[in-house]
């Protein structure tokens, strides 16, 4: 039976192709993507539903239940929710000064060696090999400076470039944007839209 613990496991393992052919594993998603402190209260709120449990994971298996008794309403109202929830999120994003910003960085030097993990380069580079203290005060200046340096600017870049890469996707009219992070899912499909 696909009830809420048969998509939670879905989810779990990662085998998302399930949810895009089915409107109740679709109304899963849509369900867990507002199922964050700061968004809950309000769809509740917006929607006059009124939920038993206080603890999130319990209201999402509450708000899931409730939501599934009329998929084609929740859908609706979900949707709505979600595209209200997004447009806020837009509007705070000045894409402008962020481009701008970002074309700042001229360098694109990790600061790492093994998949850019910078902690792993400090140990193997620096904790584990100099039994010196002043040798390795030394190293900061020219050195590991410069490595984290490196590490937070990329880091930084990629992060706010991938934000404005998701804003050109979630800005489309067949795109059903996430308001809260999923894991594995950016956004919902034009399926996901018109359900």
């Amino acid at each position: 039976m696909k009830d809420f613990n048969y998509w939670k496991k879905l989810h779990e393992s990662e085998k998302l192709e399930e949810f895009s052919n089915d409107t109740i594993g679709l109304l899963w998603l849509k369900t867990k993507s507002i199922v964050r402190k700061e968004l809950i209260s309000d769809f509740l709120k917006n929607n006059a539903i009124t939920l038993t449990e206080t603890a999130l994971a319990k209201q999402f298996i509450e708000l899931f239940a409730y939501l599934s008794k009329d998929t084609v309403n929740s859908h609706i109202i979900l949707n709505d929710f979600i595209n209200d929830e997004n447009e806020k999120q837009v509007v705070k994003l000045d894409t402008v000064q962020l481009v701008s910003e970002l074309y700042k960085l001229k360098n694109f030097e990790w600061g790492g060696d093994y998949q850019n993990s910078l902690d792993k380069y400090l140990v193997s580079h620096y904790v584990k090999v100099h039994k010196s203290y002043d040798t390795l005060i030394s190293k900061f200046e020219k050195e590991i400076n410069v490595a984290v340096q490196g590490y937070v600017l990329n880091s930084w870049y990629n992060h706010w470039s991938s934000i404005l890469i998701e804003h050109i996707f979630k800005s489309h009219l067949a795109v059903l944007p996430t308001v809260g992070q999923i894991k594995s899912v950016i956004f919902l499909s034009i399926m996901f839209h018109l359900i």
